[in-house]
């Protein structure tokens, strides 16, 4: 059995960050998150995964260009224009065996157990099956209320408060059957959650897969750090080399540099006299922090720098981002690649950089 990954969104809820990375690209842990949903096909047994790409799709192919996957097959299609979840399924048609396959979201990370997904469908009569799990707030996904046979019997989208009658969002997990692509429309984007698990829930032929295992949507800066921080803990994603302090050996650390796990450091890494790198941190490739400063709770990407006395608490700084001395980043904040913040700026609130743009000294105060 193979799966189909949707992994060719723009990820706009993460830019700028992913003006230049593909958002199944970012890291957890120094690991792209696509890793660690290869990892999760293979441990279930699938055979090998087709990726439906379309945005930036030339790293993705890089990476695993490099990657030895021990028979684990890997596929790439690419769409000339958006297709939607249900086309680019429909689009990876010509690689998929006779049989179910597994299709998933390419903004998930999860504990779910996909050899039990795949034998609960396997076990029903239904054409697919779809994996929910329970959310805290409902109110901010739409909701699918099953019956006792674990059969989808209503989606209630965007549900007002006297609305919820359950928890159960869509976990963006499915096993199809092969006869599902046959209601998929061709050269058109369409939605199989709007468009084709409708048709089957009138059917009486969409199943469902209910887990409490781990969940996380990774598509917005807030969620995203949530998921790195739960991975640099080992909440999830958890290997048989799993530290809590992984320091590659060609760090260059200074006299009096505070280490507070759980955190990681990528190669290449140089940590001047008196900075803190704090609990919940992973620094990609090349990361320089100057004197006195703080890192804490943040991710930065592959060569960001920075600067003396600057305190970096609870954000994202992209690719090759400098922030010279004296800054405050927090709150969410995110850094393009290749930007450049002048000394003195305090971003706070959820503020964005864009990709290489230049803020003068001085010029933003929270």
């Amino acid at each position: 059995m193979r799966a189909v990954a949707l992994i060719g969104g723009k990820g706009t809820r993460l830019r700028p960050i992913t003006q230049t990375v593909p958002k199944s690209m970012v890291p957890l842990r120094n690991r792209p998150y696509v890793q660690y949903m290869v990892d999760t096909m293979k441990t279930a047994g699938l055979d090998g995964v087709v990726f439906s790409m379309g945005y930036l799709p030339e790293p993705i192919q890089q990476y695993f260009a490099e990657k030895d996957l021990n028979g684990f097959s890997l596929d790439y299609v690419v769409e000339d224009q958006p297709l939607g979840t249900a086309g680019g399924i429909k689009n990876a048609e010509g690689y998929l065996e006779e049989g179910p396959f597994v299709a998933t979201n390419g903004d998930i990370l999860t504990g779910i157990d996909l050899a039990e997904v795949i034998q609960a469908h396997l076990d029903s009569e239904a054409l697919a099956t779809v994996t929910l799990t329970s959310v805290d707030d409902p109110t901010a996904y739409g909701l699918v209320e099953v019956d006792h046979r674990l059969r989808v019997k209503r989606f209630v989208e965007k549900p007002s408060s006297d609305e919820i009658h359950t928890s159960l969002v869509n976990a963006g997990i499915y096993v199809l059957e092969r006869e599902v692509l046959n209601m998929i429309p061709e050269g058109r984007e369409v939605s199989i959650e709007r468009e084709i698990f409708p048709q089957l829930q009138a059917m009486g032929k969409l199943g469902a897969f209910v887990s409490s295992a781990y969940w996380r949507d990774i598509g917005t800066p807030r969620s995203y750090l949530a998921a790195s921080n739960d991975v640099l803990s080992g909440t999830v994603g958890k290997g048989d080399d799993f530290k809590d302090l992984s320091i590659d050996p060609s760090t260059k650390l200074s006299k009096d540099v505070s280490l507070l796990p759980p955190v990681s450091i990528a190669e290449g890494c140089e940590i001047e006299a008196g900075a803190t790198i704090g609990g919940r941190t992973s620094l990609g490739k090349g990361c320089f922090v100057g004197e006195g400063a703080m890192v804490e709770g943040s991710i930065l990407f592959e060569g960001a720098q920075i600067g003396e006395g600057t305190i970096v608490r609870n954000s994202i700084v992209g690719p090759g981002a400098v922030v010279h001395q004296n800054c405050v980043i927090r709150g969410c904040s995110v850094l393009g690649a290749a930007c450049v913040v002048e000394e003195e700026n305090v971003l706070d609130q959820g503020a964005r950089v864009n990709s290489r743009v230049c803020l003068p000294k001085g010029v933003i105060s929270f």
